[in-house]
C-alpha cells in the first residue's frame, strides 16, 4: 500500500469547509504556542491551498459577501506576511492582528458565506 505524501492534508471525503475550519483552528494554536517559522509557513500554505477549494456565496442584496470574504482572506495573508517577517527578523511581534483577521474569516464560515 502506498503512503500519502506528507503534504496531503485532508480526508478526500471531508467537507472542504470543515477542513478549512480545522486548518484555521490548528493555525491559531500554532501561532499561540510556537514561533517555528517552518511550521507556520507550511500551515499558511495549506490554508492558501484550501481557500482555493472554497465557494463564496453571493447574495442578491446590496452587500456582496464574496468581496467581503476575499477581503478577509487577503487580510489574513497580509497579516501573516507581516507577522512572519517580524519573527524571521527576530523582532518583538504581536500576533493579535493576525488572530483577529483569522477570527473574521471564521465568522464568515459560521455565517455560511464561505462554503
Amino acid at each position: 500500500m502506498n503512503s500519502l505524501p506528507s503534504s496531503f492534508g485532508s480526508d478526500p471525503n471531508m467537507d472542504p469547509r470543515k477542513y478549512f475550519r480545522n486548518l484555521l483552528i490548528s493555525f491559531k494554536k500554532e501561532i499561540n504556542n510556537s514561533n517555528n517559522l517552518d511550521t507556520l509557513q507550511d500551515q499558511m500554505q495549506s490554508i492558501l491551498n484550501a481557500a482555493k477549494d472554497l465557494n463564496y456565496k453571493e447574495h442578491n442584496n446590496a452587500r456582496y459577501h464574496k468581496e467581503e470574504a476575499e477581503k478577509a482572506l487577503k487580510k489574513v495573508f497580509n497579516e501573516f506576511d507581516r507577522y512572519f517577517t517580524s519573527l524571521s527578523k527576530k523582532e518583538k511581534t504581536n500576533s493579535q492582528d493576525l488572530l483577529n483577521s483569522i477570527k473574521m474569516v471564521e465568522v464568515l464560515l459560521e455565517e455560511g458565506d464561505i462554503s
